[in-house]
């Protein structure tokens, strides 16, 4: 018989702030991290605009980690571990874990962060004799010999993430890491509880993690259609299911969450914050018809491994696209009709943006806390809704559920892909 699967922590480090409390509180409050950055405009991108983990943020994550393997670890490492740490605490593990050849770790992730700043470095001394041009002769030949590993191949490794969690928190089982995108990190999840519903694992470590900002990262993203131009006012820039919406805002974070088998959870005597649900991915193309499709399923195959008719609220995926808002705004009409209800629908990407395999994770913190609160966060940026999007969003404030029991959370992929997460109040 499948076993029940918990979430007993919750860590988080998003642009809103270092904790779930601190990520809630800046939810609620309806406050945007969307903000035009001076590095950007100073690089000359043709976007400015995104959402950072602040400074003393990231120096208060990296206060919690091994000084002497800082040097090992990228932007994303260092903020998943610290997520992971917070994740931890919340759940009352020790580190490392006992029983470790039952505990896991399944992380999403997908950009690697290439160091240009110290590839450029080299640029004056590998130039071709006409100059304006590096050889590739001379550049490899510096490389091989002046530049420091540290700062290039341990760092760009794509499981290198997922390996340092392990290694820090003592996990023996299942080590994998998603490279899918924006829906990555609910198929981590989703990964980790089909492994402690099986019986493969008893705990898992699992979420999303991802640092766009980097400089070749972003100078790939500026090129794409996803990024809106910067609005007058920056924080407006990512205004999901907007009339007059114009794409995405890139940002950056993590979000790791502590799965268990219920019985686990309780010997244990941890207390649990949710329960995970069905889970549902399909794909399609990227019209908004295709997502309209792929999502409608993802949503109802959810729904139907959670034994749910319909959901009490949405968590759109909610990009600010002009397509993919169509399709998800579609989708969700679609589930409107087949439950003879109307959830609860809100959309978070406008307060901390688009933060690709950490948001789903991310989201699913959000829909956690929902579940607590009974209630659902102000959708950012959503005062005016798209008429053709035909949804009902309150930008204003915290708006309460009654008897808010299950969350739906959606992710949407760049070509069409889609993901839904359904997530149930514990007890």
């Amino acid at each position: 018989m499948a076993r029940r699967v918990v979430i007993t922590g919750l860590g988080v480090v998003s642009p809103l702030g270092v904790g779930a409390d601190r990520h809630w509180a800046g939810l609620a409050s309806g406050r945007s991290a969307v903000a035009r950055l001076d590095r950007l405009t100073r690089l000359g991108f043709p976007v400015d605009v995104a959402a950072e983990i602040s400074p003393p943020d990231f120096a208060a994550c990296a206060s919690r980690l091994p000084r002497k393997q800082m040097k090992l670890y990228n932007r994303a490492t260092t903020l998943a571990m610290a997520a992971a740490a917070l994740a931890a605490e919340d759940a009352g593990l020790a580190v490392p874990v006992p029983d470790p050849a039952r505990a896991g770790v399944i992380l999403a992730t997908l950009f690697i962060p290439y160091p240009i700043q110290s590839i450029l470095k080299l640029v004056p001394d590998v130039e071709t004799v006409e100059g304006n041009r590096a050889d590739l002769g001379k550049t490899l030949a510096r490389c091989f010999t002046d530049v420091n590993p540290l700062d290039l191949s341990l760092r760009i490794i794509p499981n290198l993430t997922a390996g340092h969690l392990a290694i820090h928190f003592g996990l023996r089982g299942a080590c994998r890491t998603v490279a899918d995108g924006p829906t990555g990190g609910l198929h981590a999840l989703a990964h980790a509880a089909a492994a402690i519903r099986d019986g493969a694992l008893d705990v898992a470590f699992c979420g999303g993690a991802e640092c766009p900002l980097e400089d070749l990262v972003f100078a790939d993203l500026c090129c794409t259609e996803l990024l809106a131009p910067p609005a007058e006012l920056p924080d407006r820039t990512c205004r999901p299911f907007g009339a007059g919406r114009r794409g995405t805002a890139v940002g950056e974070g993590a979000a790791v969450l502590v799965l268990e088998a219920e019985e686990h959870a309780a010997r244990r005597g941890a207390g649990v914050r949710a329960e995970c649900g069905g889970f549902g991915a399909a794909s399609g193309d990227a019209t908004a018809d295709g997502i309209r499709d792929s999502l409608g399923l993802a949503m109802r195959t959810a729904l139907d491994g959670s034994g749910l008719a319909s959901p009490d609220a949405v968590s759109l995926h909610g990009d600010g696209g002009a397509g993919s808002d169509l399709g998800e705004a579609a989708a969700f009409r679609a589930l409107d009709r087949r439950a003879g209800a109307r959830p609860a629908a809100y959309a978070t990407k406008g307060a901390h943006g688009n933060l690709f395999s950490a948001a789903g994770p991310v989201e699913v913190v959000g829909a956690v806390m929902a579940l607590e609160a009974g209630a659902v966060p102000p959708s950012r940026n959503c005062e005016e809704v798209d008429p053709a999007c035909g949804l009902a969003l309150d930008a204003r404030g915290v708006r309460t559920v009654p008897r808010m029991r299950t969350v739906l959370v959606n992710a949407v992929g760049t070509y069409g892909e889609a993901a839904s997460l359904a997530i149930a109040r514990a007890g």
